[in-house]
């Protein structure tokens, strides 16, 4: 039960962190590297919460093992959505997003340019994040989290 505790106290405190930066301190410094950084922990933060859920079915034996890399987690937790009745949106999202970190860690090279935070790979391919999409991007997953957290609502969380 603690790895599932410390796992939910970590993704709550980085949603919070990235809704932080994304409502408080961007529009008070307009500095668009900021979206990246509310992508990467938005990223976490989700990660770490379907890691909570995998780990509390774990515990319980409706899964029989934890799966070690994100792939396999990501098909794992698609047996446990739908025990759950969590969305599907929220799964898509989680690889949108584990895909924009993953090709920003392989890319040679980023930018800003007009208000985006550009990011190019080596195969010619443009990822383009702005505010807006950002914002987006934590509007849709905040449910998400609420659904985490009333799920492992039994397991003491402070």
């Amino acid at each position: 039960m603690q790895e599932i505790k410390q796992l939910l106290n970590k993704a709550n405190q980085l949603f919070k962190t990235a809704d932080h930066i994304a409502y408080v301190t961007y529009p008070l410094l307009k500095d668009n590297k900021l979206i990246i950084t509310i992508i990467e922990n938005l990223s976490e933060a989700m990660n770490k919460a379907m890691e909570a859920v995998i780990y509390y079915d774990v515990k319980f034996k409706r899964i029989t093992y934890f799966p070690a890399d994100f792939k396999s987690q990501i098909e794992t937790f698609k047996s446990s959505a739908s025990h759950y009745n969590i969305n599907r949106n929220y799964i898509v999202l989680m690889q949108d997003l584990h895909e924009i970190i993953s090709r920003r860690k392989t890319s040679k090279m980023e930018f800003v340019k007009n208000d985006k935070f550009v990011i190019w790979n080596n195969d010619y391919e443009i990822i383009s994040l702005n505010y807006d999409k950002t914002k987006e991007y934590l509007n849709q997953s905040k449910p998400f989290f609420d659904k985490v957290n009333s799920i492992l609502k039994n397991v003491n969380i402070k």
